[in-house]
């Protein structure tokens, strides 16, 4: 919970320095995906609960998979222990009771955090709009530098579609927002699939 340079903000239960570490020192791109987790990842412990309720043990081992990744990536020294320790349960068919305490202890981690990520972050700003005409031939760099990115699972993707959502946004209205989850979850192929 100490605060780093650069990254102002003390959240219990993050290990800022770590994250950054991960993010190469990126802070904005270090909090938008904070902010990202906590509006993507705050059902998750229901989301496990239900694909176990209707008998999909795959399902809820991949989710626990993803939080323990994301967690792992952010620095979250409570939560990243505790997915690890259901995934490992699912993965290795550990009894219904073993299972159901796992997911009481990751779901307390989880609200935890994302309750003092919302509580320490400061709100998003909205992107600016761009009606202006598309610079194709800026366009067409930036495709070919993401598609480089993206390919190579290198975080610095999501920078750059970030330094040019208003240009990307314009170009693909329909499938931006797709990328940009993708990216968020750093689902780099479905990501280059979507460009």
């Amino acid at each position: 919970m100490t605060q780093v340079q650069g990254f102002p903000y003390s959240i219990a239960g993050l290990d800022p320095a770590a994250g950054l570490r991960r993010m190469e020192g990126d802070v904005e791109l270090y909090t938008a995906l904070l902010r990202d987790f906590a509006a993507t990842e705050r059902d998750a412990a229901r989301t496990i609960a239900d694909a176990l309720a209707h008998g999909d043990r795959a399902g809820a081992t991949r989710r626990a998979h993803t939080v323990k990744g994301l967690a792992g990536t952010f620095g979250a020294v409570r939560l990243q222990p505790a997915a690890q320790a259901l995934e490992a349960a699912l993965r290795d068919d550990a009894a219904a009771g073993t299972v159901a305490e796992l997911l009481a202890s990751f779901e307390a981690a989880l609200a935890s955090l994302v309750d003092a990520l919302e509580a320490g972050l400061p709100p998003e700003e909205a992107p600016e709009a761009d009606s202006s005409t598309i610079d194709r031939a800026l366009l067409k760099q930036v495709c070919a530098e993401l598609a480089s990115l993206m390919g190579n699972w290198d975080v610095s993707a999501r920078r750059l579609l970030d330094d040019h959502a208003p240009l990307l946004r314009a170009a693909f209205p329909d499938d931006f927002t797709q990328i940009h989850s993708a990216l968020r979850d750093f689902d780099f192929e479905g990501a280059s699939s979507r460009l």
